[in-house]
């Protein structure tokens, strides 16, 4: 049995990309803003190329939460003016049309950003201005960084369920497939983690502990072809095979899998599986009994998420318009700061983060959240689902208040504000 990990040997501090930033003086609320009836706001999400899966939904839940908080009389009496750009799935994207957002429309937040290397690409950027940004998506864990709030889920929220699920239910040899980015590599080191742990950061007492068979496999981006992968999994005898993929060409995999007869023989889990609603595009076949955990999930059944649907299906012109975890995190993001805004009685960046540092929760579509104050993260309860015959979700456990333990412990910005970086497991 591996022996616990320690405070100084579990977790190492990385810089954001680019190094530390000096940070020029902070950005004051315009006069326009003080004099006219708009607000400006900015999003950046992927709305072609292959992240546009993710992106897609994100927009939506993006384009009708500002409608919501707008047809409500919008935010101290001015209307949000939602900027987009088009990111197009092009890392390089980012931080021009971040400095864009920032300087010459001047944007009071920026949400958005898809994927990790997304995020890190701009996030100097966000440092330098000082500028407020939600960051609305599942991600590996450890941003630590005063001008951001997440609102997607983390490492403890998604894989502690998962790994305890696998282990009683499939057996302890796992085999590992990862989008090959700093999110596929980061969530490869939380998991091995977990997975030796029980389900735990530390071992969990009395429970199984799990084993890797054959070699964790990064795989890019682009890739459509996984005949080869294929191939090593079935020598290999997984019990449970856990995917980190990513992306539109990756949805071939599961098709791929399920043709060369391994989907009733070894079972998969992900914790991104779902989120750009794959589930839809393959058949049911194809995918049927995959476990995934999310904090969203449409077939939740509560008063918040049912008007939420309604609302969704009616913006999409499409009753059987599925809103999946991508849309609802965005939708989140964006009321997480109107309440913010809403609660400072003001739209600067230090007011707002304040009062988002005061433990702002409310009832969402996915439930009760809550902003944790010192990490900037949220605390979820999680659901734990499996894919049915109907291109739906069967959710077989839930978890109530689930918060991003491997973050939190870490980070405080409140104590230490002046953190601008990322932990990672060592």
């Amino acid at each position: 049995m591996r022996r616990p990990l320690n405070r100084r040997e579990f977790l190492r501090t990385a810089a954001a990309v680019g190094g530390t930033a000096v940070v020029p003086t902070l950005l004051k609320l315009r006069p326009a803003w003080a004099q006219g009836k708009k607000v400006p706001v900015g999003s950046l999400l992927d709305k072609t190329g292959g992240i546009n899966i993710y992106g897609l939904p994100a927009i939506a839940g993006t384009e009708y939460a500002v409608a919501e908080i707008n047809a409500k009389g919008g935010l101290l009496g001015k209307q949000l003016e939602l900027i987009q750009y088009d990111t197009q799935s092009d890392i390089a994207n980012f931080p021009k049309f971040a400095k864009k957002l920032i300087l010459e429309d001047q944007v009071a937040v920026i949400h958005g950003g898809i994927t990790s290397a997304s995020r890190e690409s701009f996030r100097p950027v966000i440092d330098e201005y000082k500028q407020l940004y939600f960051y609305n998506i599942i991600y590996e864990g450890g941003v630590c960084d005063k001008y951001v709030f997440v609102t997607g889920e983390t490492p403890t929220q998604q894989m502690g369920p998962i790994a305890k699920y696998a282990l009683k239910k499939y057996g302890t040899k796992a085999y590992t497939v990862a989008a090959d980015y700093n999110f596929g590599h980061i969530s490869w080191k939380w998991w091995d983690i977990f997975w030796r742990n029980g389900g735990g950061l530390e071992p969990v007492a009395g429970g199984k502990k799990g084993q890797h068979v054959g070699k964790v496999e990064f795989i890019p981006l682009d890739v459509t072809d996984f005949n080869a992968t294929i191939n090593r999994i079935q020598e290999a005898k997984p019990d449970v095979l856990m995917s980190f993929l990513v992306g539109g060409a990756h949805i071939n995999f599961y098709r791929q899998f399920a043709a060369a007869g391994l989907k009733n023989k070894i079972p998969i889990v992900s914790t991104t599986f779902g989120f750009g609603n794959e589930h839809i595009v393959l058949d049911a076949k194809e995918v049927e009994g995959l476990v995934a955990c999310y904090p969203y999930f449409d077939e939740l059944d509560n008063a918040q998420n049912r008007t939420f649907k309604a609302a969704m299906k009616k913006k999409m012109g499409d009753p059987n318009y599925y809103i999946g975890d991508a849309g609802a995190e965005s939708y989140n993001g964006w009321h997480f700061w109107a309440k913010g805004v809403q609660k400072a009685g003001s739209f600067e960046r230090e007011a707002v983060t304040k009062a988002l540092e005061s433990g702002i929760e409310w009832d969402s579509p996915m439930g009760r959240v809550k902003m944790d104050p010192a990490s900037h993260h949220t605390i979820f309860t999680m659901h734990l689902a499996a894919v049915n015959n109907k291109r739906g979700w069967n959710v077989i456990e839930s978890f109530p208040n689930i918060p991003p333990t491997e973050t939190m412990q870490l980070c405080d910005l409140i104590k230490n504000p002046n953190q601008h970086t990322q932990f990672q497991p060592k």
